[in-house]
């Protein structure tokens, strides 16, 4: 059993930070979720976290469920009229069966029991309803320095703090049992940031494998010295002609069909 990333406290002391650093998914994806569905009537987004992809759905669907663990995340999601936010377990959503056109779970499928959610998912779906499972790749297309300090802050320095779930992101969330047959997200679909040295740092520090380095390493003043270090190593790699920084993170994941 996989167990919920907010059980192990991680993202409730964050929430602000992910509203303010986390990337943001491109209406591209949207618009490609919309043409897949049966319809556009009601959306869940599953393990919402605070919002990102609600907001997105909500240009497309009349109505969205956003639930999430979280009762911080919830707290800090961006409201609108379309959107339900409520705290709750994925893997018990209390949505009423066949009720959902299309189910999201957007960046959150390896923090959550991955058997009981595809349970849910079966239950609350109307026959002919779409799930995907979306995630993103690590950043691309930074200068050749900063992306070659990137892929080693990531692969390596950080390599022994990611929490275990981490693998499913890194193989696609292809190694996790889809409900129904599964096929790919399409390429070329890309969040596109336009980063500051500031904004980039504020989005490597709401990595989980900060959070967990925090914990194995007994506290907030070591990560502090950790994200500390990371910055002063980004102040002297970043281009000094560049304010901002144009960036990318594939888009990943799996979808499919309800029978």
């Amino acid at each position: 059993m996989l167990m919920q990333a907010n059980d192990k406290g991680w993202f409730d002391s964050v929430a602000i930070d992910y509203a303010r650093c986390r990337p943001r998914y491109p209406d591209a994806f949207f618009a490609w979720m919309a043409d897949q569905s049966p319809a556009l009537d009601c959306c869940w987004d599953a393990a919402c976290g605070n919002g990102q992809a609600s907001i997105g759905l909500s240009r497309w669907f009349n109505h969205v469920e956003a639930t999430d663990l979280s009762s911080e995340q919830i707290a800090a999601a961006e409201q609108h009229p379309r959107i339900h936010y409520r705290q709750g377990a994925a893997e018990q959503s209390d949505l009423s069966s066949d009720s959902m056109d299309a189910v999201l779970v957007a960046a959150a499928i390896h923090w959550l029991d991955v058997e009981r959610f595809n349970q849910e998912v079966c239950r609350v779906l109307r026959p002919g309803g779409l799930l995907v499972w979306l995630g993103y790749e690590p950043i691309q297309g930074a200068p050749k320095d900063l992306q070659n300090w990137l892929n080693r802050l990531y692969h390596e320095r950080l390599n022994p703090f990611w929490p275990p779930e981490r693998t499913h992101v890194d193989t696609c969330y292809a190694d996790l049992d889809f409900p129904v047959c599964a096929e790919p997200l399409p390429k070329g679909l890309l969040i596109t940031e336009h980063w500051t040295q500031s904004d980039l740092l504020g989005f490597i520090s709401t990595w989980s494998a900060l959070r967990q380095h925090s914990q194995q390493v007994d506290g907030n003043d070591q990560i502090r010295s950790l994200i500390n270090t990371i910055s002063d190593e980004l102040s002297q790699i970043w281009p000094q002609d560049s304010e901002q920084l144009t960036l990318q993170l594939p888009l990943m994941g799996r979808w499919g069909i309800l029978p």
